[in-house]
């Protein structure tokens, strides 16, 4: 795996999140997923995180 900080991680995430049009409060809790487990979503896709952040238990 190639290292990327969790600030990299980020910067992809809000790409993405302005890309496919994701409302604010999605974008603030995928951020602290990503704060809480870089390494985990340094792996994932952005669309998992997206849908760990929608479902009713994710945000």
């Amino acid at each position: 795996m190639i290292p990327v900080s969790a600030e990299e991680i980020k910067e992809f995430w809000r790409d993405f999140c302005k890309r496919q049009g994701v409302v604010q409060t999605a974008r603030a809790a995928g951020e602290r997923r990503i704060d809480d487990d870089p390494e985990y979503w340094a792996d994932h896709t952005m669309w998992d995180l997206l849908e760990a952040v929608s479902s009713p238990r994710g945000a």
